[in-house]
């Protein structure tokens, strides 16, 4: 198994930057279309991480109470919708690889898959179908700047952003890798516009 090499660090400001990975930490590769996970030595300090375009992002501390209560919630409206249907959703953590040349590896808050041939044991392999991250102070500027950018450009169709400060959701419909402004609801408003047909979610449900 290969050791992948250092990853460049690029600063983001005080919030969401992210560690660098050395050569003989783990990583989970594609050789041969198998997915391989290396040991992780223990003496390294955090438990999950993300790898964005070569660069490792620690994903400590943990989520706040209010952060994991929106999850829930949007989670459940979901899985309330999607339960008989092709798709599927899972709620974080579940490992997410969104390809096999750059091997970039994400962790979303909710992952939606309609294609079931990448559903894996350890994740999703390949690209879903649609992404929700809900912003914490460490992770805003990776969410919006980083995350935005990977997913675009990685094929994802429907990207939502929830923002519990402002109590806002902004919905980005990626088409053929072309970037348009995103659809933004309101704490009082109902998503109801998507890929996913017929899906409406009163967000305000979803803050309270």
């Amino acid at each position: 198994m290969h050791h992948i090499p250092m990853a460049e660090h690029i600063p983001l400001g005080d919030t969401g930057g992210p560690r660098l990975l050395k050569p003989n930490e783990p990583w989970y590769n594609f050789t041969r279309g198998v997915l391989y996970l290396e040991e992780k030595p223990l003496e390294f300090g955090f438990e999950r991480w993300e790898r964005i375009d070569s660069v490792i992002y620690d994903m400590t501390p943990p989520p706040s109470s209010q952060h994991q209560a929106i999850v829930g919630n949007l989670y459940g409206e979901f899985y309330t919708y999607l339960k008989g249907k092709q798709c599927r959703a899972f709620p974080a953590p579940f490992g997410v690889w969104l390809d096999d040349e750059n091997d970039n590896y994400v962790e979303p808050d909710i992952t939606v898959i309609c294609d079931h041939s990448k559903i894996h044991p350890k994740g999703c392999v390949g690209v879903p179908d649609l992404v929700v991250e809900v912003l914490s102070p460490s992770t805003a500027l990776k969410d919006k700047r980083v995350k935005l950018r990977r997913y675009r450009l990685s094929g994802v169709r429907e990207y939502w952003i929830v923002d519990p400060l402002n109590k806002i959701v902004e919905v980005y419909k990626f088409s053929e890798n072309v970037f348009t402004e995103p659809a933004v609801y309101g704490k009082d408003e109902t998503i109801n516009d998507g890929i996913l047909n017929d899906l409406a979610i009163d967000l305000r449900n979803i803050f309270d």
